[in-house]
């Protein structure tokens, strides 16, 4: 992040519960996004994703707290710099991708000429371009989330907020849509998720929510670092001696074997288990985890 830079998203104190219900859905969260980021939001249902994504786009009104986006605290003035995909967008099933790019250049008060150019151009983007005049009735999920991801960038906006967009997507069409959001370069991106993997894949930094409130906010960009659980001979423990930048968390000893969870990069991991292969030491299983996946499961205890 580059903080010498205005936020374009600042959330102050943010604080929202619902009707008939005791716990706040987000309670006193604060954050920052700058220009270009791209911040990953995860956490279980019901962790409080969702609302804050309402609360965003003015959908809700919070009970305390602030929110300016772009340096504008008038949310419904600051909607033309923002673009949304949700998980499920219902209703359009009739209307074809022509259509859809034509309402939501209209809904955004996007002059016509401008539109015109903007829906061929992001319907070759999205690979649509033969089925523009197709029902939407008849596209696959993978399709419809291109197409909706294309209707939120007709009006050029400075943010997108992605609310779980490649929910219930097949491994292609989960690749295809990740490929179309790295185009996206200059965008600022809040992508709401639970999916470890693909907020690996597409964030710098995520904000992990637990019950409502932020437990953890985290630049990911520069990790290098993986957790690694190894259970080998008991001479793995001397060998590691060896290499104090390797961190030992957590040991246990059962008969003949040691399990040890360690943490290390990749380049200095391979070089311990060139040595233990060296020197003859059998490892009897190996399995890896990132950091990011370490921290939820550390920091997130269930849902509301």
């Amino acid at each position: 992040m580059d903080v010498t830079q205005s936020p374009v998203i600042s959330v102050l104190d943010l604080s929202k519960t619902y009707a008939q219900q005791s716990a706040p859905a987000v309670q006193n969260i604060s954050f920052h996004i700058y220009p270009n980021e791209k911040v990953g939001l995860i956490g279980a249902n019901g962790s409080g994703k969702t609302t804050l994504f309402r609360l965003l786009l003015h959908l809700l009104q919070p009970d305390r707290g602030s929110i300016t986006i772009m340096g504008q605290a008038d949310l419904e003035r600051a909607k033309k710099y923002v673009g949304y995909v949700s998980e499920h967008q219902e209703g359009l099933e009739n209307f074809t991708p022509n259509e859809v790019l034509n309402y939501s250049g209209r809904m955004s008060l996007t002059e016509q000429a401008k539109i015109e150019s903007r829906r061929v151009e992001l319907l070759k983007w999205a690979g649509l371009e033969s089925h523009q005049h197709d029902l939407i009735a008849g596209f696959s999920k993978g399709m419809r989330q291109r197409l909706f991801l294309a209707a939120a960038l007709i009006p050029e906006p400075q943010i997108l907020l992605l609310d779980e967009p490649m929910s219930g997507l097949d491994p292609d069409s989960q690749n295809d849509f990740l490929t179309l959001l790295d185009t996206l370069k200059t965008y600022t991106i809040l992508y709401a998720s639970h999916q470890l993997p693909e907020v690996e894949e597409i964030c710098d930094r995520i904000i992990i929510l637990q019950g409502g409130k932020i437990v953890k906010d985290l630049d990911i960009s520069q990790q290098i670092e993986e957790i690694i659980l190894l259970e080998a001979d008991l001479a793995m423990l001397p060998l590691l001696s060896r290499f104090p930048d390797i961190i030992i968390r957590s040991q246990s000893q059962r008969e003949n074997h040691i399990n040890i969870e360690l943490q290390a990069g990749a380049a200095r991991f391979q070089e311990l288990l060139t040595e233990s292969k060296n020197l003859g030491i059998s490892i009897y299983r190996l399995k890896s985890k990132s950091i990011l996946e370490d921290l939820y499961h550390q920091n997130y205890s269930g849902n509301r």
